[in-house]
């Protein structure tokens, strides 16, 4: 990217808060940012404004690397598929969580939503778990 369009985009993220600093790589900008959670607010910001003043058919990719995120301006072709045009904004994710209930056994559940009864959590405790409560329940009664 030639140092005119390097220029433009500064003065443009210049009016957004929450960039500590900035620096230019051969041609991959990289930022360090006051909250990493602004990534993604300003990885769109910093696109539209790519598409629509300096190249309409290019894209920008962000990667996080170590306590920066790099920017990548890339062609439309070889941009990563997180961004879709506005009408269609919402599909990957849906097609993503699709996907995943698809791939997913009735072994498959979350740790934090057990589906087993209240009976059955104890029946893959190991022993010394089982040996360690029943400890502690013996020691709360005084034995």
């Amino acid at each position: 990217m030639n140092t005119k369009n390097q220029r433009r985009i500064v003065i443009f993220f210049q009016g957004i808060d929450g960039i500590k600093r900035h620096e230019w790589t051969h041609g991959t900008l990289y930022l360090k940012l006051e909250d990493d959670r602004d990534c993604d607010f300003i990885h769109t910001e910093i696109r539209k404004f790519y598409k629509g003043y300096i190249n309409p058919e290019g894209g920008v990719n962000m990667y996080a690397v170590g306590d920066e995120f790099a920017f990548d301006f890339v062609p439309e072709d070889r941009e990563a598929p997180v961004f879709t045009d506005e009408e269609e904004k919402g599909v990957w994710s849906e097609f993503a969580e699709e996907e995943m209930f698809n791939n997913m056994d009735d072994e498959d559940e979350s740790p934090a939503f057990p589906s087993y009864t209240e009976k059955d959590q104890y029946a893959n405790m190991p022993d010394e778990v089982d040996m360690m409560l029943n400890l502690q329940e013996e020691m709360k009664r005084g034995k």
